[in-house]
């Protein structure tokens, strides 16, 4: 069994994976905005663009899958470092690409690692992390989103601005070598966690399926949580920019307000959980992103001053009540299966993202003006999916709790 870490040393570790959960999420943020200069300095065509972050997430599927049918095997710090290692792999080899076919392949490589990082992280604070304070700890490693939102890509956008496009990578490259050496000495040395007969740690597919069976309830959580927020998140930009107005210039101001904000309420809803219970804290938290929505979602021109503050507090709402539903999930699963169950919801997480995004993407049309029409009928779906999100929530905590 893994060891339960609190006080000092709890501390220690979700200080670091705040930190290597924010390397590589700058490094999958900043593909997209870096766009124009890739495009120029590698002579790629448009389409290149879709075709990167294609493979980055469908290699970060497929590794989640694979991982989830292994990580019961390999200790928890074994694998952290060795994925993480391969990231800088990936980072290297994003820095000496050549030309769209270099990229590529190192954006392959960068999926298959960094793109478990997530779920490998989380899998790791449930772990080693004390129940009664879980739901805090994975509060401040989310941070790393706020982190990197906030510093990370402004940052690494600034320096591709004055150093080229390969820059910011070089920068995430410096990084990550100190945190590698600072996460083998936090991060316990524990065995690998024993699996219990008849688990998906058992040898064939029957266990398998039946696991995945047994985890249905809980994936159904996630896929509410994240294609109702991804809906939404998809196309926040164009309609905050087309309809609310709110302009190019001050649409990084939104993210910023929103990247700030989160810093400050993500520790705190961990708290809050931790204290009063996960499932009431995720259906409070969900009711306030459901007002949020429904304002969000039907709002004409606002002032400038006014859009962000409105846009922030709607991005927050929706990734905050991520937190306590995390948390709640991490107790679904028996221990021996929790590194299996946090991998394979990962990758149900990336795909209710997409999913979320293309049925959104049905659903709205732009016009001439370039105002986005039909962003309140999404934002009437995503209120239903997390009411559905309440419900499902309520059905796992009670069956928890008769365990």
């Amino acid at each position: 069994m893994s060891p339960n870490l609190s006080g000092s040393d709890a501390d220690r570790l979700t200080t670091v994976l705040r930190w290597v959960h924010m390397t590589h999420l700058v490094d999958f943020m900043l593909i997209m905005p870096l766009g124009p200069q890739l495009l120029r300095a590698l002579g790629m065509p448009p389409t290149a663009l879709g075709q990167l972050v294609f493979a980055y997430t469908l290699s970060a599927g497929l590794a989640g899958l694979a991982l989830g049918a292994t990580i019961h095997r390999i200790s928890r710090r074994k694998l952290l470092l060795a994925v993480y290692a391969g990231f800088a792999v990936a980072l290297v080899a994003t820095l000496t690409a050549g030309g769209f076919a270099g990229l590529l392949l190192a954006r392959v490589v960068a999926g298959a690692c960094g793109g478990v990082l997530s779920s490998l992280v989380h899998a790791t604070v449930a772990d080693y992390i004390v129940p009664e304070g879980r739901a805090a700890a994975l509060g401040k490693v989310m941070t790393g989103h706020a982190l990197a939102s906030v510093i990370g890509v402004p940052l690494g956008l600034g320096i591709a601005s004055a150093l080229g496009w390969r820059a910011p990578f070089a920068l995430l490259l410096i990084l990550v070598l100190p945190l590698w050496h600072v996460a083998g000495r936090c991060v316990p040395a524990a065995a690998a966690a024993p699996h219990a007969p008849g688990g998906a740690a058992a040898a064939g597919p029957v266990s398998a399926r039946r696991s995945l069976a047994t985890w249905s309830p809980a994936f159904a959580l996630t896929f509410a949580v994240c294609a109702s927020a991804y809906a939404l998140v998809a196309y926040f930009a164009p309609y905050w920019l087309g309809t609310v107005g709110v302009g190019e210039a001050g649409l990084p101001f939104v993210y910023l307000a929103a990247g700030g904000l989160s810093l400050y309420t993500s520790p705190r809803l961990g708290r809050l959980a931790d204290r009063h219970g996960r499932l009431k804290v995720f259906i409070c938290a969900t009711l306030v992103s459901v007002l949020a929505i429904a304002l969000a979602s039907r709002s004409g021109p606002l002032p400038p001053w006014l859009a962000a503050a409105l846009g922030a507090a709607f991005l927050v709402s929706l990734y905050g009540r991520w937190i306590p539903a995390l948390a709640l999930l991490s107790e679904w699963p028996p221990h021996s299966l929790r590194g299996a169950f946090m991998m394979v919801n990962g990758v149900v997480t990336q795909l209710s993202m997409g999913v979320g995004a293309m049925l959104a993407g049905r659903m709205i049309s732009i016009d001439g003006a370039g105002r986005l029409d039909g962003f309140a009928r999404v934002g009437d779906a995503a209120i239903a999916m997390s009411l559905c999100a309440i419900l499902i929530a309520w059905l796992l905590g009670r069956h928890i709790a008769r365990r």
